[in-house]
């Protein structure tokens, strides 16, 4: 069984049907027996809690992305409790020497705000990093490419103003998000706005 964190609250979990044959799930009628699926989701919960420190006791839904004949791929959201604190948007401190910056905001006016502000920034003018802007699950993602630590720093600042820094991954942004504008998205938007 494999899991990839997709979103704040998306899991993906890819298993196979060998995995799935060991558990006896598709022995003649018992893939109709609803305690052995039970059986199979409460491993996925016990898996989410040791790989992501995350204790399910919340609305979950799950989705069958894809079934081929050697795997079945299974979307669990996690509809968080507003009053259990075990589920929070926990923003992960970047690693020393990260070169990029992820921030998402639920406007495009913010956006917009956004990229005015760090465009009066003196040193920004001159700066080599690059943007990018995409959409995935009703928000838009500012990226921000081929930063220094110092440049980092100052823009995670600034845009803290207008939006929330993400802990998603570039790749995940990448696969699952909706690109807009792929390169110099700053430069782009003050051409039009």
């Amino acid at each position: 069984m494999k899991l990839e964190r997709i979103s704040e609250n998306k899991i993906k979990f890819s298993i196979t049907v060998e995995e799935l044959e060991q558990k006896g799930l598709f022995e003649q009628e018992e893939w109709k027996n609803s305690y052995m699926w039970h059986d199979l989701f409460e491993d996925m919960l016990e898996e989410v809690q040791w790989k992501f420190g995350i204790e399910a006791q919340m609305e979950i839904t799950v989705e069958i992305e894809s079934f081929d004949e050697r795997e079945v791929c299974m979307i669990l959201t996690l509809e968080a409790d507003e009053d259990y604190s075990d589920w929070e948007d926990i923003h992960e401190e970047a690693p020393a020497g990260e070169r990029h910056l992820l921030v998402f905001m639920e406007d495009i006016e913010d956006i917009i705000s956004a990229v005015k502000r760090i465009s009066d920034v003196h040193w920004w003018q001159q700066s080599n990093g690059n943007t990018g802007l995409y959409f995935h699950e009703g928000r838009y993602y500012l990226f921000i490419d081929d930063l220094s630590p110092e440049e980092r720093s100052l823009l995670e600042a600034i845009l803290q103003e207008y939006g929330e820094i993400s802990s998603m991954t570039k790749h995940v942004l990448l696969e699952y998000g909706r690109m807009l504008i792929e390169r110099d998205a700053d430069r782009e938007l003050l051409r039009f706005f």
